[in-house]
């Protein structure tokens, strides 16, 4: 009997008839069972006569298959699903405002951008591979259609479709190559306990992908589905800068949200990220907010408007380049990195020093060259070791229409606050963008506040009476971290080094 384990690949692979017509809507489906558990997968058509139908199974036990189809013979089987060992530990899922993996194990993304990577020679495509296994990243945002933009004028050697006569993308005629490398570098990134959250659509684009109609567009939506669910470490990105694809709508986005909700067997995770307008993340199949702002402190409002976790994917790039999204200093991400944890949310890197070669790590991969690197990891090490941490709310509201109407007698009695109301959105916005502070706890056991870009010398720490805490002060710069106060409990006062880039730890004894 097969065995394969929980969350991993069993692949069925068949022979029939070619099929008449589209290769994409092909009539080959498998329903597996495990006691009252079914699953009703679709096969894909592989090119050669070959079908293929992949399932990763969610529980463990023996689980039956029966093949429906019209273009191959009918097959009967089962299997044998273990447990999961390793790095595997299933898909990521949404918990609350936070994400885990399906096996209950810790999962906080901290992700980097490669958009391009896959579309490279092979060499730089090894090498991408080779610094991503040495770096802390566990996400990598990624396009699967090629782009065109500043700094990536290169063709890639596979294109997703064939063409038609007419010279047009025949989306009902996959290049089944092109999908085959796909999947081996999805592959390399689920042994590296990467998530690879997949770009489906965006506005760079000299070859007419983002042009191709909502019929058409489905249909390739279709195709992804079938092929690339059983990869545990999937996810959805409808497009990166969905309100730059200005051929399409509003609805456009809702029905591929939609389509590949009810499509996908294991619901992976399903998002889409802005230019300017933040996207409606109440729509029922979105999963997650994934935003490009430069505010951290906005993550508070996204929270607490949708309701659901929050990931600035694009918060600036380090660098140096000329354009202004791609010149930030390392210092400059890494600080975005802390605040935008300590509000709750979660962020994700991009690196764009010039080369004359134009291979940048941001589009195509190959090396990082920049210093904040090492300093994420110190963070990621951080706040795994302090669990599931939560923010500690603002002492401003999340709009300025919150203070207006507000009855609360400490912004009535507060001369700041109630100037505070007096200001218009910009002005509100630039304000609470400078005076933020950033705060976080886990319960009673950790409290931790990051000083951002404030030199104080002194902080004032306000500790549950009944329990005894010790204090570290965490430079985010130099990855230091030094107990100042073994032991106090209460009101605390804090003796800082009069810098940026300070963070404070207490944590219960």
């Amino acid at each position: 009997m097969n065995k394969v384990e929980l969350f991993g690949i069993f692949e069925l692979q068949l022979y029939g008839k070619k099929p008449n017509g589209s290769y994409i809507n092909v009539d080959c489906v498998a329903e597996f069972t495990n006691g009252c558990r079914k699953v009703r997968i679709k096969g894909f058509y592989n090119g050669n006569d070959e079908y293929k139908i992949r399932f990763m199974p969610q529980e463990t036990g023996i689980w039956k298959y029966e093949v429906q189809s019209s273009v191959v013979e009918p097959v009967c089987g089962q299997l044998e699903c273990v447990e999961n060992t390793g790095n595997n530990h299933g898909p990521v899922k949404v918990k609350g405002l936070h994400f885990e993996y399906s096996d209950g194990s810790q999962y906080i993304p901290f992700g980097t951008t490669a958009y391009a990577w896959t579309h490279q020679p092979p060499k730089l495509v090894e090498l991408t591979k080779k610094t991503l296994s040495k770096s802390p990243f566990n996400k990598l945002r990624m396009c699967i259609f090629p782009k065109s933009m500043v700094y990536n004028h290169n063709d890639p050697e596979l294109y997703p479709f064939a063409k038609d006569a007419e010279g047009a993308w025949d989306v009902h005629r996959p290049d089944f190559a092109f999908w085959a490398y796909l999947e081996n570098q999805l592959t390399a990134l689920m042994e590296m306990g990467i998530e690879a959250d997949l770009i489906l659509f965006h506005p760079y684009d000299k070859w007419g992908f983002s042009k191709m109609g909502r019929e058409n567009d489905l249909v390739y939506l279709d195709y992804c589905v079938r092929r690339l669910s059983s990869f545990r470490n999937v996810w959805w990105s409808l497009a990166n800068e969905y309100d730059m694809v200005f051929n399409k709508t509003l609805e456009d986005w809702d029905a591929f949200g939609t389509f590949i909700s009810q499509e996908d067997p294991y619901h992976h995770l399903l998002s889409v990220h802005n230019w300017l307008p933040v996207f409606d993340f109440k729509k029922p199949w979105a999963t997650h907010c994934s935003v490009q702002s430069v505010y951290s402190h906005k993550i508070e409002a996204w929270r607490d408007k949708f309701q659901k976790p929050v990931i600035n994917d694009e918060c600036q790039y380090e660098g140096n380049i000329e354009e202004g999204w791609g010149n930030i200093s390392a210092f400059e991400l890494v600080h975005r990195f802390w605040a935008i944890n300590l509000k709750g949310g979660f962020c994700t890197h991009g690196e764009t020093y010039y080369r004359e070669d134009e291979v940048l790590w941001w589009a195509k991969g190959g090396e990082l060259h920049g210093e904040s690197v090492k300093r994420i990891a110190f963070l990621k090490e951080i706040i795994y070791s302090l669990g599931e941490i939560q923010p500690i709310p603002s002492s401003f509201a999340n709009n300025p229409n919150d203070l207006e109407t507000a009855n609360n007698p400490e912004i009535i009695n507060n001369t700041f606050a109630l100037a505070f109301t007096k200001l218009d959105r910009v002005h509100f916005e630039l304000v609470r963008f400078q005076e933020e502070k950033y705060s976080a706890r886990n319960g009673d056991v950790y409290f931790l506040q990051y000083l951002g870009r404030s030199c104080q010398s002194i902080l004032h720490m306000e500790l549950p009476e009944e329990a005894e805490y010790s204090i570290d002060i965490i430079d985010i710069w130099e990855m230091t971290r030094e107990n100042v106060i073994p032991l106090t409990s209460g009101k605390t006062k804090v003796p800082l080094p009069g810098k940026e880039g300070i963070a404070v730890i207490a944590t219960r004894i």
